[in-house]
């Protein structure tokens, strides 16, 4: 038996190398775009009351120049070398996303392939999705793929591994995979990837990091004793909580989705991760709690709970910050505000403090307008204090502060 498990594990690693040779081929170049960019991105936006009076306003002109297209939605014929649709991006096509080198230079990252076609993205989505099956074909602690999050998990080990990356965390993703057919995606491995789902997803990862990491210092600027709490709404397999815990920038993670995702992740950080790092304890992992974000009312009752933890006076010492990655686009029609607007309801009215950090699909934004992204968030509860669209499904980026009751009315 343990010899036929050898030599199917050895079979699944063969496949996966020329998946990789093959997808390598596919993409056509491995050059990158030259240059630094227009560097107009991420738009930062002014504070305060006079932000909300804008919304109603069909065009937002921050004081920060950023591409202003004048087209309401823009069509036109098809390029060569668009990536991942029909669209064009960039501000040199009057888009209101910017292109994957633009995004790639305001995070710190190396863009996604520039010269991958539309298809070259499809093979390569359907070939991933194939292979995880032979990925995980001998794993006992085999999680569900939920909403893609166990691709992305492989996608998250990639520029985990890559300590050049903003997005690395240190091979945290990597133990979470299977010990044999992890090779696939190490440190020595990974750089041999084309530059395609797993770049977006580093995009966007890179994106919340930063993001949270400004809030925490802007926290703890204004009150060097306030503690800093991470609300995780869908969490995934993401190792994000563990990863900021580790580097001393949250004091507590709480991670919310569905029950069968809580239950893998537990298995994957107790059976895997806690053994391969022997000085990480229970005490270093995120509390989670099953629940379906569809579900409203529980969503409610869940966030009072966990911002009413104690007393009242020590419910005043969090900050709390919310954080969206990839969830909002597999939610029902209108949960997606209903959440952003439960999320800033649960502090305003405890009078507790809190910030949004977010790389998913909003609702009510068509595209990446900044205009609409305010009306959205304001209506919400929330102050839009930067604003990033990328390419792809969760295309939209940014973080917001809460909204005083003076600045609502």
């Amino acid at each position: 038996d343990e010899l036929v498990c050898n030599v199917m594990y050895v079979m699944a690693f063969l496949q996966h190398l020329f998946l990789l040779a093959w997808l390598w081929t596919c993409s056509a170049t491995t050059a990158f775009l030259s240059g630094e960019g227009r560097n107009l991105w991420p738009v930062v936006l002014p504070r305060g009351p006079s932000l909300a009076a804008s919304t109603t306003s069909s065009s937002f002109e921050p004081s920060s120049p950023i591409p202003s297209p004048t087209s309401t939605r823009r069509t036109g014929t098809k390029h060569p070398n668009e990536v991942r649709g029909d669209n064009r991006y960039g501000s040199e096509n009057n888009s209101t996303i910017p292109s994957p080198q633009e995004v790639a230079d305001a995070v710190g990252v190396k863009p996604t392939n520039p010269k991958a076609t539309a298809k070259t993205w499809q093979r390569a989505w359907r070939l991933h999705k194939r292979m995880l099956p032979v990925l995980h074909a001998f794993d006992r602690n085999k999680p569900p793929d939920s909403s893609l999050s166990l691709a992305v998990l492989w996608w998250k080990a990639l520029s985990g591994n890559d300590a050049s990356s903003p997005a690395s965390d240190g091979g945290l993703s990597y133990d979470l995979l299977p010990r044999a057919t992890r090779k696939i995606v190490s440190r020595t491995v990974r750089q041999f990837y084309p530059r395609l789902h797993h770049a977006n997803v580093e995009i966007r990862t890179a994106y919340l990091d930063r993001a949270i990491t400004k809030v925490v210092d802007t926290a703890r600027k204004s009150d060097a004793s306030t503690r800093i709490r991470l609300i995780l709404l869908g969490g995934g397999y993401d190792v994000r909580s563990i990863k900021l815990k580790e580097r001393g920038l949250i004091d507590e993670a709480v991670e919310l989705d569905l029950p069968q995702v809580v239950e893998a992740k537990h298995r994957l950080l107790t059976n895997r991760l806690l053994k391969r790092r022997r000085k990480m304890t229970e005490a270093d992992l995120p509390d989670m709690m099953p629940i379906d974000l569809n579900k409203i009312d529980d969503v409610r009752r869940s966030l009072d709970e966990i911002v009413t933890q104690g007393n009242e006076s020590e419910w005043k010492q969090w900050h709390n910050i919310f954080v969206f990655e990839g969830v909002m686009i597999y939610l029902d029609e209108g949960i997606p505000s209903a959440l952003l607007r439960i999320c800033s309801n649960v502090l305003d009215s405890k009078d507790l403090s809190g910030s949004l950090c977010f790389a998913d699909r909003l609702e009510n934004i068509p595209e990446g307008y900044l205009s609409d992204a305010i009306t959205e968030l304001t209506s919400n509860g929330w102050e839009l204090n930067e604003w990033l669209p990328k390419p792809g499904l969760a295309r939209h980026m940014g973080q917001a502060s809460l909204l005083s009751t003076l600045e609502k009315q």
